[in-house]
């Protein structure tokens, strides 16, 4: 008996801890192993969409997937730095690797739920296709594998989150990772449970759910209790901090089950729960034709009828939209999409923008979930090192109390940057889900939209147009959006179909009649110009510079000191002197200037500068004066209407769009543009000599601005792809999306290049109120001042505790491979700085305006890399990374 007692297997699916955590849980459940394998089993038969031979696969692989499970089961503890329990966990760990079929993609399948890293499935993919009858299915399309994955693994999430639910854990249900589906209860109907979106074929499914119960006895509890509050125990548990670790429990659980009959012990009375949608199918779509009225209150001007009609009629719409600044792309493209169910994705060319679109998009999306009461309407914005998650509930925003990464890319509406569009779309992120990306920006219903594309150039240009005839190849449904983009860069997009309401006269013609008179905005096109020409700008000596415009400024203000006045400079240490000499002269006259005088730009603090945009915003809105001084961080996306624009010399691509900042409602009468400086400075400069001749002469005839004029002026030379970048974007696309592992180091180097060859680090200041923080090229802290308290760190993926840990010294090795912080501290007290360093002059008001010196740039020739020295004095540490073409002088 004692024997028999030791080999009996710990037939557990999954440990439930109702209630809260305690070191002395009361009461621990278990689901019986077969009941949960057996409800997965059924959730595979039903799902949607699924042919005779996928259907088999994966109901094989669901069979098995836990087979392991007896095999490695234990219940462990974790605790907090201090020693302090935390909550019990139990862990199957290694389980898959132990599952066994003759059916080879079955049991890869099986073998492969949990992970779903790139890593893996490419490894996986790059198997199967060895063998000639899973070959000619990957060929056909090689994200099969990771799309049936995907729905074994929805499937053991379902079933998982419904049991957590339903046994009592609320707990481990909201902590669950992966979901892409919402679950909610019947109000009434105990017995009543809803999904949305809905993934199966009936209207309705029925599960059954088991379990066993052991209730530690009062001696055991005794000695729980003591062993949580031993200190020696705890001596030992403090130096695994944030490691879970077996305790007594353990122990106590698995001494009762080898008490237990030989034949398995009674359950509890089955709980039979009823699954539906949350809404039939004729429900879940908004109604096509009234969708602008329901959301937003007006009609659709001729551009916006015209793409809902082109995204509804087509299932696989691939649009290049050209349309003035101001005439409702957003709307047009945002709405179309919501009315036919599609998952949004919308890349930015810039950070800067996403607070702004997140507004204008969070308004839309509340009203959505008011027109359909009990739905989850979700909004993702994505920056890469964070992922926020709002949820939108009968018009109002829902509190969250699990981990904003929970559902990933579940959302309505996904914001995000190209930078980090590309960077998921070639599975970077987390090590484990990181294939979630791709696989669902390759969603069925996906609609990616590209706004702002006249941004790019160069190596953006290059990923760009690249990204889009990939996404375009494979059949996904695609939006290129531009005002402004050049004729040059246009040809590039052929392939899409063009709805023009720029250069088609009969469709401009009909927008512009449509905002006169239904949009009442009469004064739509009337802005006066002037160009201050005479106003140079010595890089030796900016100071006369930043004082003449200014004094523009304050002349333009002082004669109308209730009007909205944007101000765009083209670098932050002149926009801070600016701000700066603004503020000094208008506190002078004792007119509050920080009621209306604002500073915006790419170095002001990512924790501030949502904050700043809205106060602006709001004074916007409501047409209250203000004084905004901003950088080309404005000139983009941003939805402000102000009456006086004053511009340093631009491009005239860029000089368009920040004209759509001015009269952007066309109901200022008066409105106003003025131009400053004699030339277009280097590093921004588009245009040839002899553009640039032809760009000043127009320019000199105008009084009135005229975008038509401008836009004429528009004008690139030939663009020239690097062709290692085409290369590199190649590479990685044959690895993520074709399991090639020949390009798999690539990938583990973490080389992609998104606008340049030069990374981007974190700089942070530590404050009272918290960090903030900045990316910065790492190139640009080459130069400058060289400031104490300052230290260098890399993050490094914890696949143990899956998250990133930070507080790693920095080490040698390729930039690209890595994430970087560069962390400003205080003056530790009692230290004293030698006075040769003074500390660095952060000021939360004026953001990072100084960069300091951190790293020292290798002169090495005739070498393709760029080599940064670190050195701290106690270490040292090289970082490289490619050089650019011209850095290189390789050949084209």
């Amino acid at each position: 008996m004692p024997e028999q007692k030791r080999k009996r297997p710990y037939s557990f699916g999954r440990v439930f801890f109702p209630g809260l955590s305690t070191p002395v849980p009361p009461e621990v459940r278990f689901q019986p192993l077969g009941n949960h394998v057996g409800n997965v089993v059924e959730l595979v038969k039903l799902w949607k969409g699924l042919d005779g031979s996928a259907r088999d696969r994966i109901i094989e692989a669901a069979k098995i997937h836990d087979s392991g499970k007896p095999e490695r089961f234990e219940i462990k503890a974790k605790f907090d730095a201090q020693g302090q329990f935390k909550q019990y966990i139990y862990s199957f760990k290694g389980h898959r690797f132990l599952a066994q079929s003759k059916d080879l993609w079955a049991k890869t399948l099986a073998i492969g739920h949990h992970d779903f890293s790139i890593k893996e499935i490419a490894r996986d993919a790059y198997q199967l296709k060895k063998h000639q009858q899973y070959a000619d299915i990957l060929v056909k399309d090689p994200l099969t594998y990771a799309r049936e994955l995907y729905i074994l693994e929805m499937c053991d999430q379902l079933e998982a989150e419904l049991a957590c639910r339903i046994l009592g854990d609320e707990q481990q249900a909201e902590s669950r990772t992966f979901m892409d589906y919402t679950i909610s209860k019947h109000q009434q109907q105990e017995d009543i449970y809803f999904i949305d979106p809905w993934p199966f074929q009936p209207e309705e499914v029925q599960l059954t759910f088991k379990y066993w119960s052991m209730r530690p006895t009062p001696e055991e509890k005794v000695q729980l209790e003591k062993s949580i509050t031993d200190p020696k125990l705890l001596k030992q548990l403090e130096a695994k901090s944030n490691q879970p670790v077996k305790t007594l429990l353990d122990k106590i659980v698995k001494d009762w089950w080898k008490e237990q009959p030989p034949h398995p012990p009674t359950v509890k009375p089955d709980k039979t729960v009823r699954i539906q949608p949350l809404f039939k199918a004729d429900l879940t779509k908004p109604n096509y034709p009234s969708i602008y009225q329901d959301l937003a209150g007006f009609e659709p001007n001729p551009m916006q009828e015209k793409m809902l009609e082109a995204i509804a009629q087509n299932p696989n719409p691939a649009i290049l939209l050209k349309s003035s600044t101001g005439s409702g792309k957003l709307e047009a493209v945002l709405f179309a999409a919501l009315a036919q169910n599609y998952r949004l994705f919308l890349p930015l060319p810039a950070r800067s923008l996403l607070e702004d679109q997140k507004q204008r998009v969070e308004k839309y999306l509340k009203q959505l979930s008011k027109l359909q009461p009990d739905r989850e309407v979700s909004l993702v914005v994505d920056t890469g090192s964070q992922m926020h998650r709002w949820v939108y509930q009968n018009g109002e925003e829902k509190e969250l109390n699990i981990n904003s990464r929970r559902h990933l890319y579940k959302g309505n509406v996904i914001l995000t940057t190209l930078d980090k569009f590309i960077y998921r779309y070639f599975a970077y992120g987390d090590k484990q889900k990181s294939f979630v990306f791709p696989l669902r920006i390759h969603g069925e219903k996906t609609l990616i939209c590209f706004d702002e594309c006249h941004s790019y150039d160069k190596i953006s240009f290059t990923n760009f147009s690249g990204l889009v005839q990939s996404l375009y190849e494979a059949g996904r449904s695609l939006v290129v959006m531009t005002a402004t983009l050049p004729p040059e860069h246009i040809q590039r997009f052929q392939y899409l179909e063009e709805i023009n309401f720029i250069d088609d006269v009969k469709n401009s013609e009909a927008l512009r009649q449509f905002q006169q008179e239904t949009l009442k905005q009469p004064y739509r096109d009337r802005r006066s110009f002037h160009w201050y020409s005479e106003i140079q700008r010595d890089s030796q000596n900016p100071e006369n510079f930043q004082a003449s415009f200014a004094e523009i400024l304050l002349q333009e203000w002082e004669s109308k000191t209730d009007c909205r006045l944007i101000a765009v400079v083209e670098t932050v240490k002149d926009v801070a002197a600016i701000y700066q000499i603004l503020k000094d002269k208008l506190e002078v006259n004792i007119q509050k200037p920080d009621e209306f005088l604002f500073l915006y730009h790419g170095r002001i603090a990512e924790q501030l500068r949502p904050n700043v945009y809205q106060k602006i915003q709001h004074r916007d809105e409501e047409n209250l004066p203000y004084l905004l001084i901003t950088t080309r961080a404005i000139e983009v996306g941003c939805d402000l209407n102000s009456e006086v624009l004053v511009s340093q010399i631009c491009p005239p691509e860029n000089l368009i769009q920040r004209v759509g900042r001015c009269n952007r409602k066309g109901n200022v009468p008066d409105a106003k543009v003025i131009l400053v400086g004699d030339r277009i400075p280097d590093f921004a400069n588009t245009l040839t000599p002899e553009a640039w001749k032809s760009y000043q002469k127009t320019l000199k005839t105008l009084s009135e601005f005229q975008t038509d004029k401008i836009q004429a002026c528009i004008s690139r030379s030939q663009h020239i792809d690097d062709y290692r970048v085409v290369e590199l974007f190649s590479m990685l696309h044959e690895y993520v999306y074709e399991a090639d592992l020949t390009c798999q180091p690539l990938h583990e180097r973490g080389l992609i290049p998104t606008r340049s060859w030069t990374p981007s680090v974190t700089l942070e200041s530590h404050q009272p109120d918290g960090i903030h923080s900045i990316s910065v090229p790492i190139d640009r802290l080459c130069i400058g001042e060289i400031y104490p308290n300052i230290q260098v760190y890399e993050t490094k993926y914890d696949q143990e505790n899956s998250c990133w840990n930070t507080e790693h010294p920095l080490t040698s090795g390729p930039a690209y491979s890595k994430t970087i912080s560069v962390k400003i501290t205080p003056e530790p007290e009692g230290v004293v700085t030698e006075e040769s360093l003074p500390q660095y002059p952060y000021n939360p008001e004026l953001g990072f305006v100084e960069l300091p010196k951190i790293f020292i740039k290798l002169k090495i020739s005739k070498t393709p890399d760029v080599k940064l020295l670190y050195d701290n004095g106690k270490s040292k540490a090289i970082l490289i990374y490619p050089k650019s073409l011209d850095e290189a002088d390789l050949p084209l």
